[in-house]
C-alpha cells in the first residue's frame, strides 16, 4: 500500500534527542534515524518500509476518534505520490495525535510514499457516518 514512510523533527538546544525519538516512535514505530546538525538545531530523521509501519496511526485514529478529521489532513497534505502531515510534537510523546503543529518546537513531519494514496487514505482514515466508517 505504501513503499516508504519517513518522519523528521527538529531537536533544539533546549530538548532531549531520545524524547524526540520517542514521540515520533509512538507514530511510527520501527523507525532508523539519522541526525544532521544544522547549527542552531538537529535535524532528526526516521524512515522505514516495513509494511506494518501505519498500524500505530491506523489505532490511534480510530483509538482517538479522529478519522474524518485525520482523513481532512491526509487529503490536504495529498500531493502526487506523496502524503505528508505535520503532527504535534509533545503530544506524540505522550501517545496521542494532535494536528495542531502550533508549538515553538516545532512539529514532527510524516511523509508517506504510495503509488496509491486514494487507496490509502481510505484504509487509514476512512470517511464516516456518525463516526462509523463507510468506506
Amino acid at each position: 500500500m505504501f513503499e516508504e514512510v519517513e518522519v523528521e523533527a527538529y531537536v533544539y538546544p533546549t530538548e532531549d534527542i531520545e524524547k524526540v525519538k520517542r514521540a515520533m516512535l509512538n507514530l511510527i514505530p520501527d523507525l532508523e534515524f539519522e541526525a544532521f546538525d544544522r547549527g542552531e538545531y538537529l535535524l532528526l530523521g526516521g524512515r522505514t518500509a516495513d509494511k506494518k509501519a501505519l498500524h500505530r496511526l491506523y489505532e490511534l485514529f480510530r483509538g482517538q476518534a479522529i478519522l474524518d478529521t485525520a482523513r481532512a489532513f491526509l487529503e490536504e497534505g495529498y500531493f502526487g505520490e506523496e502524503i505528508i502531515i505535520r503532527v504535534h510534537k509533545q503530544a506524540a510523546y505522550a501517545g496521542k495525535v494532535n494536528f495542531n503543529e502550533e508549538s515553538p518546537l516545532g512539529p514532527i513531519t510524516i511523509i508517506i510514499k504510495t503509488k496509491d494514496p486514494k487507496r490509502l487514505m481510505r484504509w487509514l482514515a476512512p470517511r464516516t457516518k456518525d463516526g462509523i466508517p463507510v468506506e
